[in-house]
């Protein structure tokens, strides 16, 4: 289940619309919330915890599409060039080789700001 509604996204999106993947979407960013939280201590019943995630779930899809990358599948990408294509992929720190959850800065600042994130996550771009 999503952390946000696609109503808090669109809230978040304004003026933009939220995107028609906008489900698909916030339950990816809710699940890579979870995996940045393992470990974490926290009771998910507490109403202010819920607002955080909240917000991180929507920052979250916001940093996902401004990357245009929803599935991660460039995180091991270092530098690439259109027309004749030329990927730089990064050594032994891509997606398939690193099990740790990508969050966007501020989502990582957000969540560390609030206490519930005392490690620090992969934070890419």
């Amino acid at each position: 289940m999503a952390y946000a509604t696609i109503s808090d996204l669109e809230a978040w999106l304004a003026p933009e619309p939220a995107p028609a993947s906008a489900h698909r979407l916030l339950e990816q960013a809710s699940d890579v919330l979870d995996g940045a939280l393992i470990g974490a201590m926290y009771n998910p019943a507490d109403l202010d915890v819920q607002e955080i995630l909240r917000r991180a779930c929507v920052r979250q899809v916001h940093w996902m599409l401004e990357r245009g990358d929803e599935t991660g599948a460039q995180d091991d990408v270092q530098s690439m060039t259109t027309g004749q294509r030329s990927i730089t992929r990064r050594n032994g720190n891509g997606s398939g080789g690193s099990a740790a959850p990508k969050v966007g800065p501020q989502v990582a600042a957000l969540l560390r700001a609030s206490g519930l994130l005392t490690v620090w996550p992969s934070v890419v771009g």
